[in-house]
């Protein structure tokens, strides 16, 4: 390949990423997938995959080139599946539009059609090339690739949080740690993923709707999950109040009260009970149970006791941290990350990548574990 037809390649790639992230927060649990069909260096053909049981990226784009399609190059983000799942095989749809070449930015980490989607189309004999722009997708779909191979969520935790890293005041007060812009930015953060999570603690304090509302997420449903070990959540909280906006999930112990069970449930409460102790549930198996829900992305927004717990198992894989220019002090003020802590400085937890910006006069930390 040459140096110019890489250069197309990227620029045209770039484009169909550029559809791809269109469908963040909105295909989950399936991947993020644009494409763009190009003939005579012109794109004649384009789409992305907007949600589940709607068609894939790949479909739509050849579909709107139609007849022109033929000897043309599809350009996809992700391998084309292979399989009958809710929508055809894409496989079959793009030789029944033969294009000349088709190039993929990514193989799809999922078993069932990792390589074989390459595999068919060469066999067809068609120009297959893999790699351009592979590490978009790397992060584009970062939940997606957890979710296939794990059968886990992508685990992203959040907090508010001072300059010496106190998540409340001594007397447990939160509202607002932050700014008006910040808090708008937690809920963007809060219509990419497929669900919430808080402690039964934060319930109680706050009586939050963990909804999302930000006029760019519309009308989109979040489940909404909380750690309650003793069933303590009240039947006429704002989270019961609000399943029109999503359901909420309810893990608990073995211990926990059948009258409370049946009471919750007949708000329309799916309670799920978990291995634990009477203060303290299994997160593992918490998680587990949310992968076979089909929860693929989750935003942890506990208080210090959720967070602790998270970060002393080592279950994010992702945080964000929202520093506002506050001093609080004070031993009995909730820190971000309490708990026994790490004996030695090697045992820390270390962000592998991080980056930071500010929202007005909130600095944002994002970073990886």
């Amino acid at each position: 390949m040459t140096k110019k037809q890489e250069i197309i390649d990227q620029a045209f790639m770039e484009m169909a990423y550029s559809l791809a992230a269109r469908a963040r927060g909105w295909a989950s649990p399936n991947p993020y997938v644009g494409a763009v069909v190009v003939k005579n260096n012109k794109i004649i053909g384009y789409g992305y995959h907007e949600q589940p049981g709607k068609p894939h990226a790949e479909v739509i784009a050849l579909q709107r080139a139609g007849e022109k399609a033929k000897d043309s190059t599809l350009y996809v983000t992700l391998e084309p599946c292979v399989h009958w799942g809710r929508t055809p095989p894409c496989v079959e749809t793009i030789l029944r539009f033969r294009p000349k070449r088709v190039v993929i930015s990514a193989l799809d980490p999922n078993p069932i059609v990792y390589k074989k989607g390459v595999q068919k189309l060469k066999e067809a004999g068609i120009e297959v090339n893999v790699g351009c722009l592979k590490e978009r997708n790397d992060r584009l779909n970062e939940a997606y690739i957890k979710f296939i191979t794990q059968g886990l969520p992508y685990i992203i935790l959040k907090a508010a949080l001072s300059l010496d890293a106190k998540i409340a005041a001594t007397d447990s007060s939160s509202r607002w740690i932050t700014g008006p812009l910040a808090r708008d930015y937690a809920h963007l953060l809060r219509g990419e993923v497929d669900a919430i999570l808080v402690g039964i603690n934060t319930v109680l304090h706050d009586n939050p709707r963990l909804t999302v509302r930000h006029p760019l997420w519309g009308e989109k449903r979040i489940i909404r999950v909380v750690l309650d070990s003793q069933l303590r959540l009240p039947p006429d909280s704002r989270l019961l109040k609000t399943l029109d906006k999503g359901p909420v999930i309810v893990f608990t112990s073995i211990e926990a009260s059948e009258k409370r069970k049946k009471i919750l449930s007949a708000k329309g409460v799916k309670i799920i009970t978990v291995k634990g102790e009477k203060h303290y549930l299994n997160l593992h198996h918490v998680l587990q149970e949310l992968g076979q829900l089909g929860v693929a992305s989750l935003l942890v927004e506990g208080g210090s006791r959720v967070l602790t717990s998270f970060l002393e198992h080592n279950l994010g894989d992702k945080i964000f941290l929202f520093f506002a220019p506050l001093l609080f002090g004070g031993q009995k003020a909730p820190s971000l990350f309490a708990g026994q802590g790490f004996p030695t400085i090697k045992k820390g937890l270390r962000l592998r990548y991080y980056r930071t910006f500010s929202l007005g006069n909130d600095i944002i930390l994002e970073g990886y574990f």
